[in-house]
């Protein structure tokens, strides 16, 4: 079945993102509930990729309104440690949430539901937060970025944000084998489980101000100039990835939820226009065998490491790793799965408290993750008492 992806390019992102989900729309959203879902789980500034554009917002906000939309959230759940609201504030979404009269949410503030997951390959329940399920519609709007993990990070891995609270972390530590690992990593997979008990209604990516290299977190800012929008979230993530010149095929997870949730192929998609790859750009991938190129005296272990730690640890090899050299190298740490041979390195620094559980009472940089300024302030410590 073809299914429709509109691009809209080259003007104020609020109209974009209006004009984008008008055209894709199909359904009667008249006294409906809405619950808009963008990039919002780490603390930055509007325009640099952290968080969605607010005015992307803006624009889905003015559309479901226009629509009649009975109730319309904009919510997103943190990373741990994280303030949602000041995540918001911070990036704009507050003051437009205000400006448009709709209110603003915490995911993690509404009580958690379990979901069987039928047929699950790495976890077979997951704990959502409840309110995506009280709604009618959940439209997806993250930042389109590379992701260190799984290539990008575009419509469906933004509903990662809709798990409860720590459960965030599960689909980072799942502790089985995988058994498909000619169709990605253990967490590609976990993220189609996840996706056949909750997918968007719609997608819309925000493509003003983007994000390549070593995103989700500590990536560079490139700007595309557009929005994409589609009521398929396979439809919509392969179009997003083709604008980061990336094939289709390279992102695992969407693979793995077109075949099983039978969402669009990328022969499907039907895209307006259907020159749109003039708007592409080639994304810097997060290569991590690059990080180690450009900062050779340092070495990282993650085992069972969520992202907000392992986004933790390159934003501090990114604003301190020319400070290392041979005489004076490092080795990070982090996760709750470090083994025994992992302890013994030498130069170790074990970083966030799940790294701490795992360190067999070896000193640790407490934090969850913690900050980059406090890891280097502990490693200058541990010099000092050695």
């Amino acid at each position: 079945m073809k299914q429709l992806v509109s691009i809209k390019h080259g003007y104020e992102p609020a109209k974009m993102a209006y004009d984008a989900i008008k055209r894709v729309f199909v359904d009667d959203a008249k006294g409906k509930k809405v619950l808009l879902k963008p990039n919002a789980g780490r603390k930055g500034k509007a325009n640099t990729a952290l968080c969605t554009s607010p005015e992307v917002i803006r624009g889905v906000i003015r559309f479901f309104k226009d629509q009649d939309a009975g109730e319309i959230l904009v919510g997103d759940g943190a990373l741990w440690g994280v303030d949602v609201h000041e995540a918001m504030e911070m990036a704009g979404i507050t003051n437009v949430c205000i400006e448009e009269n709709v209110d603003f949410v915490n995911l993690d503030d509404y009580p958690p539901v379990t979901k069987e997951i039928e047929n699950g390959i790495m976890v077979d329940k997951l704990r959502f937060s409840s309110l995506p399920f009280q709604m009618d519609f959940v439209v997806s709007i993250p930042v389109i970025k590379t992701h260190m993990y799984t290539g990008a990070t575009l419509g469906i891995k933004n509903m990662k944000g809709c798990l409860y609270r720590m459960e965030k972390t599960i689909l980072h530590r799942i502790d089985k084998p995988n058994p498909q690992p000619e169709k990605g990593k253990c967490l590609d997979i976990g993220i189609g489980d996840m996706s056949t008990v909750l997918l968007p209604n719609y997608v819309v990516l925000d493509g003003t101000t983007c994000m390549e290299g070593f995103g989700p977190a500590v990536g560079n800012t490139i700007n595309l100039d557009l929005v994409v929008a589609s009521k398929d979230p396979t439809a919509a993530d392969y179009v997003g990835m083709s604008l980061m010149g990336m094939e289709p095929a390279s992102v695992s997870h969407v693979n793995i939820v077109q075949e099983r949730c039978g969402t669009s192929s990328y022969e499907e998609i039907v895209a307006e226009p259907d020159d749109y790859l003039k708007y592409a750009k080639k994304f810097q991938t997060a290569d991590m065998t690059r990080l180690s190129n450009l900062y050779p005296y340092i070495d990282v272990i993650e085992k069972g490491t969520c992202s907000a730690c392992s986004a933790t640890i390159m934003a501090f090899i990114k604003n301190h790793g020319s400070k290392f050299d041979d005489n004076n190298r490092l080795v990070l740490a982090t996760g709750k799965d470090l083994e025994a041979e992992d302890l013994l390195k030498e130069c170790l620094v074990l970083v966030g408290n799940c790294a701490g559980q795992s360190g067999n009472g070896l000193p640790f940089c407490k934090g969850c993750p913690p900050v980059g300024s406090g890891i280097l302030k502990f490693i200058e410590d541990q010099k000092n008492n050695d």
